[in-house]
């Protein structure tokens, strides 16, 4: 990000790391200047969300900025707030489906699987994110000492858990430690990054599986090498659950692979299809091989698109 003499943008953000990488990678997209402002919304107002005005905020004082960003139900009482106090003198971008008229802002970006319309609105079909070239190389140097005493071909193994969704019982979690332990019987690395909602009976017969092999496993200690493992790998293997984890995976232009667990929801489904009729995921089905697909970046269409109306 370039060096300016003032912070020009907020990022609002309630602590989902998800959602703020979201609003990181865009901001970074469009070159602001930007902080990120920590809300703490009260029960009520948290409950209430995207409903409700918050009655006290610490953190949001002058300099205003010009641009303010957010992701989130929570962020939203937030961004009506700073937005019917600046009126046209802050310009407001919402990333996913606020759940409210999107002329509560200036701008509202949400996935093609949510079906949002509006006139101030654009989707793409996968979500913004902080993957670039720029980030993945110097995650790569960062961890390279790291790496380096590991033979390839790596493997990246990303591991969500349980959602309203997806359920990950027994069967499935069975499943998804045969195809890991079939995949060091094939002669790859695994680079395998697992998250807080994964089962904890999972993240213990993984260690076990990999204990006696070539590995790196992440388990939510310690700092994250996950754009390392993107860095340094050609193919991923990734649970469904996360949108997000999904459309990293290939922005960084991974051949990816889904576990195959069954999806309760519909937006997901269609987003998973979508991505199969377009040759960007495919199911594990025998070897996991490298396959050609056409390059995306749903954060500089984004930004591409944004810069048209700022």
């Amino acid at each position: 990000m370039t060096e300016k003499k003032y912070t020009d943008c907020w990022i609002i953000s309630s602590g989902l790391i998800g959602c703020e990488n979201q609003c990181i990678g865009l901001a970074e997209e469009l070159n602001f200047n930007y902080e990120i402002k920590k809300i703490n919304p009260s029960k009520i107002l948290s409950l209430i969300a995207p409903y409700g005005i918050p009655k006290k905020v610490n953190n949001f004082e002058k300099p205003w900025p010009k641009y303010i960003i957010g992701a989130g139900r929570k962020t939203i009482p937030y961004m009506k707030y700073l937005k019917s106090s600046m009126k046209n003198d802050v310009f407001s971008i919402f990333l996913q489906d606020p759940k409210i008229k999107t002329n509560n802002f200036d701008f509202v970006w949400a996935p093609l699987h949510d079906n949002l319309k509006g006139p101030n609105t654009f989707s793409t079909l996968l979500s913004p994110g902080r993957v670039n070239q720029d980030l993945l190389r110097n995650e790569a140097d960062k961890w390279s000492e790291k790496f380096s005493i590991l033979p390839k071909p790596f493997l990246t193994i990303l591991l969500g858990g349980k959602t309203r969704a997806f359920n990950f019982d027994k069967n499935e979690c069975s499943y998804i430690l045969k195809t890991i332990s079939k995949s060091i019987d094939d002669g790859w690395t695994p680079l395998i990054s697992t998250s807080r909602r994964t089962p904890e009976y999972l993240k213990k017969e993984i260690s076990k599986i990999v204990a006696n092999y070539p590995h790196y496993l992440y388990s939510n200690e310690g700092e994250n090498p996950y754009y390392a493992f993107l860095a340094i790998s050609d193919i991923a293997i990734v649970t469904p659950d996360s949108v997000n984890m999904v459309s990293e995976t290939i922005t960084a232009n991974l051949s990816t692979y889904i576990f195959d667990i069954k999806c309760k929801s519909k937006r997901i489904n269609k987003f998973l299809s979508k991505l199969k009729s377009e040759n960007l995921i495919k199911k594990i089905d025998g070897e996991i091989n490298k396959f050609q697909f056409k390059e995306i970046n749903a954060t500089k269409e984004i930004a591409n698109h944004l810069v048209k109306l700022i």
